[in-house]
């Protein structure tokens, strides 16, 4: 497994289209959820991939929003589902935010059927379900890592 933590500037069209192409197969099509995948916060997000025999299997993006830190689109590829890749994708994910956003608050929208794997990382959940884009969504919050 070959991981990479980069910006939007560091990633090259390969990588990008892998990215687009799984998040739009995850988030768009299997969950039949029609909206705008690509969007302006991943020109300022740092992009977590996990690559394994050069097919991208795991992604999530992290960055600043709103006096927090945050990190979503958070997805492992069909295939490889069960198999603890998610833990280690949390994994790379807090030790992006130990790196660049050390200290600072994290709240993250989780989808209301993930909230249990988040929970095993200490993330809380706060406040009522809320719809986000078709899906039930809670708000989960954490202390800063360091």
């Amino acid at each position: 497994m070959e991981w990479q933590a980069k910006s939007f500037d560091e990633l090259s069209r390969e990588e990008f289209f892998d990215i687009a192409y799984e998040c739009i197969r995850t988030f768009v099509i299997a969950q039949h959820r029609p909206y705008q995948e690509i969007d302006a916060t991943d020109k300022v997000a740092r992009h977590i991939l996990g690559y394994q025999a050069g097919q991208l299997v795991a992604y999530a993006r992290v960055f600043r929003e709103a006096g927090h830190v945050t990190f979503g689109r958070v997805l492992t590829i069909p295939e490889q589902r069960g198999t603890g890749l998610g833990r280690q994708l949390m994994v790379q994910i807090e030790a992006e935010i130990r790196r660049n956003f050390a200290g600072e608050a994290i709240s993250i929208e989780a989808q209301i059927d993930k909230q249990h794997f988040y929970e095993k990382f200490g993330y809380a959940a706060i406040g009522a379900v809320f719809d986000f884009n078709g899906t039930p969504h809670i708000r989960m919050d954490k202390a800063g890592l360091r």
